[in-house]
């Protein structure tokens, strides 16, 4: 006699599967990392008020750090094994050759040493105390509180040609830092994930026009381009969906200016572009001189801190502006010049390993419904957002709310490869029979 037992059958990624998976882990809600991400997200509104950032060796240190440094020690030893990879490899390559750098320079490099460890930590501690779908909504939310509050701080000024200032201490391009990774989580949330409550996309949607229309009245033209970025992704991601985000966010935000806030220094901005202005002709310039100093200094640039003060020194603007400090604007620029190619190299890497993806088992992609397709096109999308703002200025590396933002991505990227693995149901046809698509394992 023989009898027949089953094992259970990983499957592929197919419509059926993911819904099971997707019912099973979404029973978990949000966890306890899931609310602490969501204080996270909600104390970078500190990172906008100078009185909420204590100061720590001649830094304004981000109330929100203080939240991460707690969980940090606990999801790195507890989790790292989790994070992919590839990633992780170029992430810390980057980091030590970029440190490294900052140590050719003749001032100390506490401060740049500072900033970038804590926007490493940021990412790897969001990506990592991320566990379920709900968590990574319940971040997203409390980010975009925060970008929401400012906002609405800024919208209380009065406005000109000049555009409203937002973040104390910063110039009015900073707020599009914080509030563009927000709208492209909050956008990807509301056309994507369908079975998220209406209540919370709702609140999303009104954070965004908020968000959006502090942009359009601050005068940065670097933010305009990523909103209309971000506008392009969503519609290219999900084409009806994201066109109808698309026109109700913007057909929300005109109104908005219309009848409550103030049109001048976007008609500016546009009017400066069109005709072309002073800050353009010298932004090229600056770029041309990194690149010159690039390829005299390749292998470990003359330093991050050193940088502006090279670049003042050779370019013949610094004469005619009073200055002997200038910023590269760019954060290719300020990597390739002051860290040299190799760590420029090493940040290409990080890129790359990012918008290319590997899945833990090796296996390949499946089709449009497979969680980690899904969860890459995401990380796709932050990535080519981080490098088209990074055109416009080097702040990216440090930001707050474009490390959190990146840091959600892998972490979705993660929840998305163990979503994978969650067999498929497999049916039973009759008592004592084998199931159906289940392999027989026979014994004497």
């Amino acid at each position: 006699m023989s009898s027949t037992s089953t094992l259970p059958v990983p499957a592929a990624p197919t419509a059926p599967h993911r819904a099971l998976a997707d019912n099973q882990l979404k029973g978990q809600g949000v966890t306890l990392g899931g609310m602490w991400l969501f204080l996270i997200g909600v104390l970078v509104v500190g990172s906008g008020y100078r009185s909420m950032r204590p100061e720590i060796f001649g830094l304004a240190l981000h109330p929100y750090l203080l939240a991460v440094g707690l969980a940090f020690p606990l999801v790195a030893l507890t989790r790292l094994g989790e994070f992919p990879a590839r990633i992780l490899a170029a992430i810390v390559v980057f980091t030590l050759m970029y440190c490294f750098s900052l140590f050719n320079g003749g001032t100390p490099p506490v401060g740049e040493v500072i900033k970038i460890g804590a926007a490493v930590v940021t990412m790897i501690t969001f990506a990592l105390l991320m566990r379920t779908r709900g968590d990574f909504v319940a971040a997203s939310l409390g980010l975009a509180i925060a970008v929401a509050i400012l906002a609405y701080r800024g919208m209380q000024e009065d406005t000109s040609t000049a555009g409203i200032e937002i973040m104390d201490g910063a110039n009015k391009n900073t707020y599009s830092l914080y509030a563009l990774p927000m709208l492209l989580l909050a956008g990807f949330i509301t056309v994507r994930l369908t079975s998220v409550p209406w209540i919370i996309r709702g609140a999303l949607v009104v954070c965004s026009i908020m968000a959006v229309a502090a942009i359009f009245m601050s005068a940065n033209r670097s933010g305009y381009l990523g909103v209309v970025i971000i506008g392009l992704m969503l519609f290219w991601d999900r084409r009806g969906k994201g066109l109808l985000l698309i026109g109700a966010v913007a057909g929300a935000v005109v109104l908005f200016m219309i009848n409550y806030g103030n049109t001048a220094a976007l008609n500016e901005r546009m009017r400066q572009t069109v005709e072309g202005n002073s800050s353009d002709t010298n932004r090229i310039k600056i770029l041309k001189t990194c690149a010159e100093i690039a390829l005299e200094n390749p292998v470990i640039g003359v330093s991050p801190q050193e940088l502006p003060r090279e670049i003042g020194r050779n370019t013949q603007q610094a004469s005619s502006h009073h200055m002997t400090l200038l910023d590269s604007h760019n954060v290719f620029a300020h990597i390739a010049a002051g860290s040299g190619l190799i760590c420029f190299a090493a940040m290409l890497a990080v890129a790359l390993t990012m918008y290319f993806p590997v899945l833990r088992d090796g296996s390949s992609y499946g089709g449009k419904d497979d969680p980690a397709r899904e969860a890459r096109r995401l990380m796709r999308m932050m990535v080519l957002l981080w490098a088209v703002r990074g055109l416009f200025t080097r702040e990216v590396l440090y930001n707050p709310s474009c490390n959190i933002g990146l840091g959600l991505c892998i972490g979705y990227f993660i929840w998305a490869e163990k979503l994978r693995e969650v067999p498929l149901p497999i049916k039973r046809t009759s008592a004592g029979a084998a199931p159906v698509g289940a392999p027989a394992v026979t014994s004497a």
